[in-house]
């Protein structure tokens, strides 16, 4: 059974689109697979082995992560796969050690790196359009000697000209089935509204705004506010429960599995990243899990995002507190409105934005570079 392994020094081991889509998409295919992540579980989930790597440092020595490469190396090397794929742009020196031991290597390039690399607050600011630059340049040359490359949308898949016939643009998209369609047009049996925020709950989110901005909201309209997810830091976290009022609920971590359930009881879907160099290309996997799960948006006016919404979202000024609560007691107050605009979305989902077809085409490129599982000989 040819195997596949798949390592992230960044991300969770259960990871979105590193687990649930890329990895359970080949374990269903019949491929062996294994997932090293940071602090992952020592055990297999749905027919995908998890091993662990060493901690993630906190955000703020996010430089100690390179510290950290020798080992991840010996320990990928050692699984002996047929194929490695690699999810963070910090891998790429161990994908090119890898490739020196003869073995097929995928970069999957989730975001536009030198981009994100100008948002970085952890690199002085001085030097982030240098890192940027360098970067830049690092990451193409890299990209000559790997098997392929999986862009998540064409501005990434851009940058690759120069190896164009070895990209795979597979989109971070949800898998319908896994997310509970909501009924956003219908309250709640006590009358409540329910705003959610599901995802890294960091200052560039804005979880401080919505949260004034929900408490800004005429309490007549029974408008609620969930934030769902990680805080990034301690003060941060403190900042954002102590600005909390009676209506608002904070989470925390909540595992990936159980999301869809909660944003299934929601109404309106918050996507409250500030605009920025990386923001204003990517395609963010929040926006679609809004989408399939039938949630109206409220979210910056990024032009992308709202051609990609197509009429399903509301921009405000993600910024302000006050445009934010306005948007809010918009589609508080109108019922069948969130209920046509969430279906709109939903429906956009189901015909262009959803796994299956990336499934596909992942499937199709594997089988190219290291031949059938042998389920499908």
């Amino acid at each position: 059974m040819p195997s596949i392994c798949l390592i992230t020094t960044v991300h969770s081991p259960l990871d979105s689109r590193i687990f649930y889509k890329i990895a359970c998409s080949l374990a269903r295919a019949g491929y062996a697979v294994t997932v090293l992540g940071p602090d992952a579980p020592d055990t297999t989930i749905d027919g995908v082995r998890l091993k662990p790597l060493p901690a993630k440092p906190p955000a703020r020595f996010a430089w100690k992560r390179w510290f950290r490469l020798p080992r991840v190396w010996w320990i990928a090397r050692a699984e002996h796969a047929d194929l490695y794929i690699i999810h963070d742009p910090e891998l790429t020196p161990i994908g090119l050690l890898l490739k020196l031991g003869r073995r097929r290597v995928i970069y999957d390039v989730i975001e536009h790196t030198p981009y994100q690399i100008l948002d970085k607050e952890w690199i002085p600011k001085p030097l982030r359009r240098p890192v940027s630059w360098l970067f830049d340049r690092w990451e193409k040359l890299a990209a000559r000697f790997f098997d392929a490359l999986l862009p998540n949308f064409e501005q990434i898949a851009d940058r690759f000209a120069h190896v164009k016939h070895k990209v795979v643009i597979i989109r971070n998209v949800p898998e319908v089935e896994r997310w509970t369609p909501a009924h956003p047009g219908t309250r709640n049996a006590d009358g409540q509204v329910i705003a959610i925020y599901a995802g890294s709950a960091q200052s560039d989110r804005c979880i401080l705004e919505l949260v004034q901005a929900a408490n800004a909201v005429d309490p007549a309209l029974n408008l609620h506010l969930w934030v769902i997810g990680p805080f990034d830091t301690p003060d941060y976290e403190a900042e954002v429960r102590a600005a909390a009022g009676e209506r608002v609920k904070i989470f925390g971590y909540v595992r990936h599995d159980q999301v869809p359930e909660l944003m299934s009881q929601a109404h309106i879907g918050l996507m409250s990243l500030r605009l920025g160099p990386n923001s204003s290309v990517n395609w963010p996997i929040k926006l679609f899990e809004y989408m399939v799960t039938g949630l109206p948006m409220i979210m910056h006016h990024n032009p992308f995002w709202m051609t990609l919404a197509d009429g399903c979202a509301l921009p405000v000024n993600i910024e302000d507190p006050a445009d934010i609560a306005r948007g809010l007691t918009d589609l508080a107050s109108d019922d069948a409105r969130r209920a046509a605009m969430g279906a709109q979305g939903r429906q956009l989902v189901l015909d262009q934005y959803n796994w299956a077809s990336q499934e596909t085409a992942l499937l199709a490129l594997v089988d190219r570079l290291i031949g059938p599982s042998e389920t499908n000989l």
